[in-house]
């Protein structure tokens, strides 16, 4: 999977922008000073692949200030070449256009086409942050890992939302809704377990050749039902505190996993350095993930990775992806040495993206 060419229109400070990518040199390096414009490429990048931004919520952000659309559209090389395109606007009201080889298609069928890693500081939070934030994070990878995800979790939240509000009228016609829960619930946690046992298979190797150490870091994922009947007996075990506080206890929408070193949660424990070298070797993890599970390359996507790292340790993380079409923000021109001749250079100024000759 290569990202042949992006096209931008309106998104956050880039007016315009059409640039093409050599599949020879599958490292593009941007860079330039802070608030130039670097992130918000990447951010395009992860939109065009996900339909949304990792900076906001609100897509409508991302459209250039004082402008009422905004656009993004690139050409996709894997077995066949494909046209993937996002309009999005604020008239006549709030919308998201996708389209696939110029006819308009829905989410569903947009989805992955083109797979993502992505790497920036606040990434920590896959670590020290909330449960929800985790929830995320194994969210994103299973929707482009398996194709079915995002129809099993949106009925899923349905079906729980529906429990919900009947406990808040007394608790009437829960069956219908346990069943479903059961049922698309169960499917949750399969994938999520699915991922975290490779991550636990991988991880520690990952870490160790990036922070030279032998520390060991594992993965742990919380308990859950194993089939549908367990699914319903705890269920039926909840329902007294679950009509009380009218609120759904048991399910996907609640679990979490920790990341141990050396046994120890690494949420409580380890250092700023730790972590972040903790979730690099994640997303390296997350690469082969995808690729293994899905027979595509991802493209991966970091920003601003080698601020905190040692030369010893960006040598190691430059070997372990050179053999991804990747996406590298940085101030710091001595980087870009880091890659050799084999390496595209783009230029950020002001939300000006230009080839450096």
């Amino acid at each position: 999977m290569f990202l042949k060419s992006l096209q931008l229109e309106n998104f956050r400070n880039i007016s315009s922008l059409d640039i093409s990518f050599d599949p020879r040199k599958k490292v593009t390096v941007i860079i330039g000073e802070n608030a130039q414009g670097k992130t918000n490429l990447l951010e395009s990048v992860y939109f065009l692949a996900l339909t949304k931004s990792f900076k906001t919520q609100n897509f409508e952000e991302v459209i250039m200030k004082d402008r009422e659309h905004g656009r993004i559209k690139g050409m996709i090389n894997d077995e066949e070449e494909k046209e993937l395109e996002i309009a999005f606007g604020l008239v006549p009201f709030k919308q998201k256009k996708y389209k696939k080889d110029k006819a308009v298609t829905d989410i569903k069928k947009y989805l992955n086409n083109l797979n993502v890693v992505l790497f920036t500081p606040e990434d920590i939070k896959i670590i020290k942050g909330e449960p929800d934030d985790k929830r995320k994070y194994l969210n994103m990878i299973a929707i482009q890992t398996y194709k079915d995800f995002l129809d099993v979790f949106l009925t899923y939240k349905k079906a729980l939302y529906n429990r919900n509000k009947a406990l808040l009228s007394g608790g009437a016609h829960l069956e219908v809704w346990n069943e479903k829960l059961a049922e698309f619930g169960l499917q949750i946690w399969e994938k999520r377990a699915e991922i975290i046992a490779y991550f636990s298979k991988k991880i520690n190797e990952k870490y160790q050749k990036l922070s030279t150490s032998n520390d060991k870091i594992g993965i742990e994922y919380q308990e859950h039902p194993q089939t549908i009947e367990e699914y319903l007996l705890r269920l039926k075990e909840s329902y007294a505190k679950d009509l009380e506080k009218g609120v759904t206890h048991l399910g996907p929408h609640r679990d979490s996993f920790k990341v141990l070193l050396n046994g120890e949660d690494m949420k409580k424990f380890s250092s700023r350095g730790e972590l972040r070298t903790a979730v690099l070797a994640m997303k390296l993890v997350e690469l082969e993930l995808i690729r293994e599970f899905t027979g595509q390359q991802p493209v991966l996507l970091l920003d601003d990775v080698f601020s905190e790292l040692d030369h010893a340790h960006q040598e190691h993380l430059i070997s372990a992806i050179l053999d991804h079409q990747s996406f590298i923000t940085t101030t710091c021109r001595e980087h870009i040495g880091l890659f050799g001749k084999d390496v595209q250079i783009l230029t950020a100024s002001n939300g000006v993206i230009a080839k450096e000759a």
